[in-house]
């Protein structure tokens, strides 16, 4: 699952390693996946051979690799989706739904293991990109924009709605998902049903520094993998986390901070919270 950190650690590896590349071949084995761009699959590697990549830009957890004739390459690997580095070489999994080489080595391999995959991706004109993946720029990018708290007080506020749906609402904050609301939510000491418009100006402080140092914590740990984790895979033989995850996967685990179970509520839709009801209120 690729969120704000994961994707932006990935945005830099991208820079760092294909900006520059010309694309040499393009394998689409899963048509969906370009539909909301492209009619058909030979009209995307069409418009992708050959092309130069000339940046790596992110919004939210949306890469754009810029081309050099005033397009852009999107990814938009939402859900399940991974995208990741590989040799020119390497076989492409059986979820492998996007194969791009380059002239001079490597290659990209987009991938989903739902049965329909979410990821899309497609070649737009360079202006019409954010647009393109129904992206306004209105919702707040952590990573990107220069907020005060004051101005993500009123963020909040006007959003009007539970914390947990804020924070993974697009049109509010840009890039977050399940994982990181909730690690960011236990950091602050908030619960995930908190309606927005009613924190106090301490709270909100103490809501925005985490979200900050939450973010940061795990591009340092560049990422997390995890889809849905097994508790038993983000505790050690002692019961204490083994990485940046305090709270997100660890129902009935002890909370690191209270030592009580760490609860999970249904919030409709597939949306499910995780949080220790002892130090969120």
């Amino acid at each position: 699952m690729l969120e704000l950190p994961e994707v932006e650690v990935l945005r830099k590896d991208l820079e760092k390693e294909i900006v520059g590349k010309r694309v040499k071949d393009v394998i689409v084995t899963t048509a969906s996946i370009v539909r909301p761009f492209h009619h058909t699959r030979p009209h995307f590697v069409k418009a992708l051979e050959g092309k130069k990549i000339e940046g790596a830009r992110r919004r939210g957890r949306t890469i754009f690799l810029d081309l050099d004739d005033e397009n852009t390459w999107v990814i938009d690997a939402r859900g399940t989706a991974s995208l990741h580095r590989e040799t020119a070489n390497e076989d492409p999994g059986a979820d492998t739904h996007l194969v791009v080489t380059f002239t001079i080595g490597g290659a990209i391999h987009l991938s989903d293991h739902a049965d329909e995959p979410e990821v899309s991706t497609g070649v737009v004109p360079t202006d019409e990109a954010l647009e393109a993946v129904g992206l306004t720029g209105d919702g707040f990018d952590p990573l990107e924009d220069n907020l005060t708290w004051m101005e993500f007080a009123t963020l909040l506020a006007d959003a009007d709605m539970a914390l947990k749906l804020a924070f993974m609402d697009p049109n509010v904050i840009s890039g977050i998902g399940p994982v990181y609301s909730d690690e960011i939510l236990y950091e602050a000491g908030l619960r995930y049903d908190r309606e927005s418009d009613s924190l106090t100006s301490q709270e909100v402080r103490r809501l925005f520094r985490a979200m900050h140092e939450v973010i940061a914590a795990a591009m340092k740990f560049r990422g997390s993998s995890l889809d849905e984790p097994d508790p038993d895979d983000t505790v050690d033989d002692e019961g204490e986390a083994v990485e940046h995850l305090k709270v997100y996967g660890r129902e009935g685990l002890p909370s690191l901070r209270s030592r009580k179970p760490i609860e999970k509520a249904d919030l409709g839709n597939g949306v499910v919270a995780y949080y220790d009801p002892q130090s969120q209120y």
